[in-house]
């Protein structure tokens, strides 16, 4: 489905390292907004739109072929951004269609899932009053339901396992390449998870009024609750950690151990650092909420807004956000920084090399990013996951929104502005990037090719 878009045209400065690529209109009229989704890799787009009381599934500018509906969705794209899935229906029948080829009619179907190397495509259907999970097309055994619709079909990172959930005479299982498990009274919603090598996998299973982490086909000790709890592993998939409670208390499992128990654990899953030598999660107790690290509490705050702290990428730092005297303070390495009115919590805070930090904030009606305490330019709007750095940490980028516009700013200088920038900023390597872009109802793939260097060292002041 995916085609070559025209060539490259020419920006309308004479930099010659940033170009634009003609994508294709969209046509505003008719499009269903909600459903515009941008590819893994940042390059492609797709979104349903309306002709009629027909629609269709456009990509990169091209439309699909006509349906009576369009399911709806996470993703339209494969990982590997070269494949689009989608369900369709057509009078009374869903079909799957991968690339534009449409796939056999079934009574009802749900979201395509592709395996993480792209290569294959999963969903559940239904077939009469039985349902069963279709990979690649082909049918597989027919149970009686395939659980709730937050039961999802989950491949393994090697893409050799997959894994979903069924019922039978009102019992749960999880299936695991077509081998099923032990019954239970209930499946955790969205909690069947696989290690990063692949090679163990783990549930949240109730039983007899009961919860109990499932690890490869065996229980872990029952408790008496888990809230939402997912297990997680770490990222060597040499432990597995989760959340239970006895009592009126919760605490963190390692390995099977219990570790302190509090009033409340804000954290569904906690947070490993890249190596998987330090865990770090929110707690409640006492009517105050802090972060634990390594076991070891920290200060203790009225609200920590931020479910899971941000490691740096070796280890050493952290960050997070907490509630002080009603203002919103960055803490980094425990130490809180000054008082704003909303400090952005979905950036990496710090720089590849660990060495900076910067967030996005809130103040009044004016948001602006802050860099190594220093506050940048202010504008009426900064992107929600905003700043990111470099690979190599050299630079500082953002998107921002001023005079009804949209505009990329690289270490405080500003970049041509556009109607709305689509997508987040993707690094093809440290002095190389690219986004997508929509003016005038065009879309453009926006490449920058060259990134000075130094500039960050120089832009780094106040330029209010």
């Amino acid at each position: 489905f995916i085609i070559n878009p025209p060539a490259f045209s020419s920006a309308k400065n004479n930099d010659t390292s940033r170009t634009e690529k003609n994508m294709g209109r969209v046509d505003v009229s008719a499009w269903k907004s909600e459903s515009f989704q941008v590819s893994p890799d940042g390059k492609h787009f797709a979104y349903v739109t309306q002709v009629g009381e027909k629609q269709a599934v456009v990509v990169d500018g091209r439309r699909g072929k006509l349906y009576d509906g369009i399911g709806k969705r996470e993703t339209f794209f494969s990982p590997d951004s070269q494949h689009v899935a989608y369900v369709a229906q057509l009078k009374d029948n869903w079909h799957a269609v991968r690339d534009e080829v449409q796939g056999k009619a079934y009574e009802g179907l749900a979201t395509p899932v592709f395996s993480p190397d792209s290569m294959h495509l999963a969903y559940k259907a239904k077939l009469g009053d039985k349902a069963s999970v279709v990979l690649d097309g082909v049918v597989g055994p027919l149970y009686e339901s395939l659980g709730e619709r937050e039961h999802f079909i989950v491949f393994s990172p090697d893409s050799k396992r997959l894994g979903h959930v069924i019922t039978e005479g009102g019992k749960y299982f999880v299936v695991i390449n077509g081998k099923k498990g032990k019954p239970y009274d209930f499946i955790g919603e969205n909690s069947l998870v696989f290690s990063p090598d692949s090679r163990h996998f783990a549930y949240r299973a109730m039983d007899a009024g009961k919860v109990a982490i499932v690890l490869d086909g065996q229980e872990h000790k029952l408790f008496e609750a888990f809230s939402a709890s997912i297990p997680l592993f770490s990222p060597d998939s040499q432990h597995l950690i989760y959340v239970a409670g006895e009592g009126n208390k919760k605490f963190l499992v390692i390995d099977g151990k219990e570790q302190a128990a509090y009033d409340d654990i804000v954290s569904i899953s906690p947070t490993f650092s890249a190596d998987g030598k330090h865990i770090a999660y929110v707690v409640k107790d006492k009517d105050k909420e802090f972060v634990v690290v390594d076991g070891k509490a920290g200060d203790k705050y009225v609200r920590i807004p931020q479910e899971n702290p941000v490691f740096s990428a070796d280890g050493k730092r952290i960050a997070y956000v907490a509630v002080k005297d009603g203002k919103e303070v960055a803490v980094i390495d425990g130490e809180a920084g000054k008082p704003y009115d909303d400090i952005g919590r979905f950036a990496p805070f710090f720089s590849p090399d660990g060495r900076q930090v910067a967030y996005r904030v809130a103040q009044g009606t004016e948001l602006f990013v802050v860099v190594d305490g220093e506050e940048q330019r202010h504008y009426s709007g900064i992107g929600k996951s905003d700043p990111v750095f470099s690979p190599d940490g050299a630079h500082i980028l953002y998107r921002a929104h001023a005079d009804g516009g949209e505009l990329l700013v690289i270490d405080g200088h500003e970049e041509k502005a556009y109607d709305l920038i689509l997508s987040k900023i993707k690094f093809e390597s440290p002095n190389r990037l690219h986004y997508l872009a929509v003016k005038d109802e065009t879309i453009y793939l926006v490449s920058r090719k060259k990134l000075d260097a130094g500039r960050h060292e120089a832009s780094i002041k106040l330029r209010n």
